[in-house]
């Protein structure tokens, strides 16, 4: 079984609560690992996925069911907790909330429009190499020096982005119960709008959207007011559990 590693790390304060961070298309566990100096009040544990990073020859998951399957069993997770998702990871995520016995008290959407969603005409993931590199430099921007100038780190790398782009480009929504946490949808300023309003049919609670400074990677930009937001937005939802279960 592909192993699903999970890299904790602890604020400089007391957790209240975990967040769990899904990466997008490509992306590895670490950018999430140094959110924890900027989240107070929580801790973060980030999800990766085989194929990426220190173990970027694996086979990656070409499938979002696979994928949230093998999460699910191989993952604990610690109420209270919310989730993160970003792009390609704000999907699983979303699998991942609808599939859990235990709601987290909030999912957090970012970059990602809500489900169902149109077929691609061209699907990203049957380019060839050369043509699926440059739509990925097109699209979100140069891949690191370091993995571009190395025949056998690019062929990795874009091994990864085609299986989740795979997954992406296959998943089908199938419609059920609403989810039973509310949603915020952040997007960036600089990024084309999509349907966000869309994600209020799946949940049976509030959706707030959030706009942020920056393009379709504007988790990299302001990290300090993301971990704000973030840290605030969770603190304050465990804080009404408590209440509501206190009452």
């Amino acid at each position: 079984m592909a192993e699903i590693r999970v890299i904790e790390r602890a604020g400089s304060e007391p957790a209240v609560a975990t967040l769990y961070c899904f990466p997008h298309a490509g992306g590895a566990a670490g950018e999430y690992a140094r959110w924890a100096a900027h989240t107070p009040g929580l801790r973060i544990a980030a999800i990766q996925p085989p194929g990426r990073a220190h173990n970027l020859g694996e086979r990656a998951f070409g499938s979002i069911p696979d994928l949230v399957a093998a999460i699910i069993g191989q993952v604990r997770f610690t109420p209270p907790f919310a989730l993160f998702g970003h792009s390609f990871g704000a999907f699983v995520a979303y699998e991942v909330a609808r599939n859990l016995d235990h709601a987290p008290v909030r999912l957090f959407v970012s970059s990602c429009p809500p489900p169902p969603f149109p077929p691609q005409p061209r699907p990203l993931h049957l380019l060839p190499d050369a043509g699926l590199h440059a739509e990925i430099e097109r699209r979100w921007g140069p891949l690191p020096a370091a993995v571009a100038a190395d025949e056998r780190l690019l062929h990795a790398a874009l091994a990864c982005y085609r299986a989740d782009l795979r997954a992406l480009e296959t998943y089908r929504h199938t419609p059920g119960a609403p989810l039973r946490c509310p949603i915020t949808v952040l997007t960036g300023d600089r990024e084309p709008r999509s349907p966000m309003e869309g994600w209020r049919t799946h949940t049976a609670r509030e959706v707030e959207p959030r706009i942020r400074p920056g393009d379709h990677f504007h988790i990299r930009e302001d990290l300090a007011g993301l971990g704000r937001l973030l840290a605030a937005t969770v603190r304050a939802d465990v804080n009404r559990t408590e209440q509501r279960m206190s009452t």
